[in-house]
């Protein structure tokens, strides 16, 4: 990738973040970003994948950013939800494995792409374990693109509509005296 392309790459990205505030998108610097730096990496052809320094520093990133939100308390907070997030993890891997299984069978979808696209994980993860398996990770990538967007839109509405239907009931009369 030249570095012309991967600055406009880039620039689509904070553009399509800074529209996606403007519009409000649900995790807009994420999924603004995305809808950007696509429209501009298919608008230039498509071809070819950001350096691998530069997946290296946005990982190191957004690994940073998750490290340095961990407080004093979380081994504690993370000890109460392991078992649940443990059984959600092998029900969602199970199904996206079955998904992908029925994908391949009825859509003559290459397998590795198939069940690496229907699976959770990290985009970058799974593009580069297809690519270990010399399979198409274009696809995966677009597979899983989709699916982040749709998880963080209907997740965020989802939350977001638990939170005020909570809210609303915590004060109609309905709770028990003390």
């Amino acid at each position: 990738m030249s570095f012309a392309v991967l600055v406009a790459i880039l620039a689509g990205g904070s553009a399509g973040a800074a529209v996606g505030r403007l519009l409000r998108f649900p995790v807009w610097p994420l999924t603004g970003a995305l809808v950007g730096a696509g429209a501009v990496h298919l608008s230039v052809g498509g071809g070819g994948a950001l350096p691998s320094w530069c997946v290296f520093v946005a990982q190191v990133l957004v690994g940073s950013a998750v490290g340095a939100s961990v407080g004093p308390t979380v081994l504690r907070e993370f000890r109460v939800v392991m078992a649940p997030g443990l059984v959600a993890v092998v029900v969602t891997v199970g199904a996206g494995i079955g998904l992908g299984f029925v994908l391949w069978s009825i859509n003559g979808v290459s397998l590795v792409e198939a069940v690496f696209g229907m699976v959770p994980g990290g985009v970058g993860e799974m593009v580069a374990a297809v690519a270990s398996l010399d399979g198409n990770g274009a696809l995966v990538a677009g597979m899983h693109l989709v699916r982040l967007l749709v998880v963080v839109t209907f997740t965020q509405a989802a939350v977001r509509w638990l939170q005020r239907r909570g809210e609303r009931g915590s004060g109609d009369g309905d709770q028990e005296p003390e």
